[in-house]
Parts: structure tokens; C-alpha cells; sequence
């Protein structure tokens, strides 16, 4: 029998309470949302789908919730776990796959060497469709703080501007004014320490691993990201803090942008 720790289950309750401020501050969840939570398999995913779950009976509105689950044909992935825990929690699932190793194999060298990349664009295109199916208008995902703050500093090295992982935003970029479907990250600013913790809170099960996940830890922009910050934790306290606290004060005039260039 599952018993979750004291401290795991504080670690919840204190991750849905930042949720729940992001939510009413980014305007992450109203009235008659209905929400598809992505959720890969792992932990972040599952604790962001329990937390939706714990909100939707706290909110004073009502809003859906249901969840998709992208399944690349890994061998070593077993998403029948996840199907099976969504129907214990009677959360409406859906599965959609796409046979990525063989699409990687068959991209090129240069694509095959960069596989996230590759899989994140059909990944997302696939989840889409599944919200415009199942006419959900917000897409939930699983990031936490770090990767906002990992995402941040890949595209301020790499030329890609001042941008990281929006809050709430739309879906198609390029045409925000039209689209009808908006992506949300409930957890965007939870430290990923505390999403760990409120991991105990659940006997979630383990559905295996990206096959490309240790070439990924020695080679990726994303873990050279995170072992930066970590450096830069050593000299600076409260870091996490103090970059969100940064992303949310733009001074556009103080930047090189000629857009904002006030000329008077």
C-alpha cells in the first residue's frame, strides 16, 4: 500500500498554491476551459496533471480536464502505464504515435544528431491536432522554472533574442490574434526541486525513458544550460528567483531592438 511522505505531501500542496497564483496572475485557467494536459510519462508531467486535478475542485468556476499522450515507438517506452493510470484517476486519455526512430534515422545526419529538435516539432504538431480534435482551448505542459530559465539562456547564447517559455500563449505565434488554442504551463514558475518532492506525493508509475537521453546529458544545449545556472547558483543566492524576477521587468529601451528605438 502506497503511503506518501509528510514532506512530499507538503511539497504538492505548496506546488498547486504556486499554480494557483500563476493562474489568477497569467490567466492560465477560466471559466469553461477545457484543458488537454500533455503528459509524457514523467514526473513534472504527472504532478502538473494532479495538480490541474486538485485545482479544478478548488477553482470557483468550473473547467475540464483531459489528457494525450504523445507515443514516439520507443522500445523502451511503455505508455500503457500511462493510459492505465489516467483511466484510474478517470481522466479522459488519448494516444496518438508516431514511429520517431525510424522518421530520425531517415532525416539526415545533421537532424539525427539533434533528435529533440526534430521530435519536439512533430510532437507539438501532434498534440495540436489532438486539442483541436477533442475542441480543447488551452494545452497544458509540464515545464517548471528551470526550463524556463534553461530555455532563456540557450536562446540569449545562440542568437534566438531575449525569449524563453511563454506562460500562456498562443499556440501559433505567427498568427496569435487568430488562434483559438493557447499553450499554458501551470508550473512555469515552480522550482523543479519542489516538483521532485511533490513527486512522492504519488505511486505514478514509470513508463522507461528517451533511448537518446545520455548522448542528451553529455552533448545538449539543455543539460550545459542547467549545469551553467547551477555554477551560477554557487555565486549568486536565490538565483531562480532573481531571473524570473528579470524575465517579468523588460526594459526594451535598454536592449538593442530598433523597434523600441525612441528617436524624440
Amino acid at each position: 500500500m502506497f503511503e506518501p511522505s509528510p514532506e512530499a505531501a507538503k511539497a504538492f500542496a505548496r506546488v498547486c498554491a504556486a499554480a494557483a497564483r500563476t493562474s489568477a496572475e497569467y490567466a492560465l485557467l477560466q471559466a469553461d476551459d477545457r484543458v488537454l494536459a500533455a503528459l509524457s510519462g514523467g514526473a513534472d508531467s504527472f504532478v502538473m496533471l494532479e495538480t490541474l486535478l486538485a485545482l479544478q475542485k478548488r477553482a470557483p468556476f468550473d473547467f475540464a480536464v483531459e489528457a494525450v499522450t504523445f507515443d514516439p515507438s520507443f522500445p523502451d517506452l511503455d505508455t500503457q502505464k500511462i493510459v492505465d493510470y489516467c483511466r484510474s484517476r478517470n481522466v479522459p486519455h488519448t494516444l496518438v504515435s508516431l514511429d520517431m526512430r525510424t522518421l530520425l534515422e531517415n532525416s539526415g545526419t545533421e537532424r539525427f544528431r539533434r533528435p529533440c529538435v526534430r521530435c519536439s516539432r512533430l510532437r507539438r504538431g501532434k498534440l495540436y491536432g489532438v486539442a483541436r480534435e477533442r475542441q480543447c482551448n488551452k494545452l497544458a505542459l509540464g515545464h517548471h522554472a528551470d526550463d524556463l530559465l534553461e530555455s532563456f539562456v540557450i536562446s540569449l547564447v545562440r542568437g534566438q533574442g531575449l525569449t524563453t517559455m511563454g506562460l500562456n500563449v498562443a499556440a501559433d505565434s505567427a498568427n496569435s490574434s487568430e488562434s483559438t488554442l493557447r499553450i499554458i504551463r501551470p508550473l512555469g514558475l515552480t522550482a523543479e526541486s519542489l516538483v521532485k518532492c511533490a513527486a512522492g506525493a504519488f505511486d505514478f508509475p514509470y513508463a522507461g525513458e528517451c533511448p537518446y537521453k545520455d548522448e542528451l546529458i553529455r552533448t545538449g544545449d539543455r543539460a550545459w544550460a542547467k549545469r551553467e545556472l547551477q555554477r551560477w547558483q554557487e555565486r549568486i543566492d536565490d538565483l531562480q528567483t532573481l531571473m524570473l524576477k528579470s524575465l517579468g521587468k523588460v526594459e526594451a529601451q535598454w536592449l538593442l531592438d530598433k523597434r523600441f528605438l525612441d528617436k524624440s
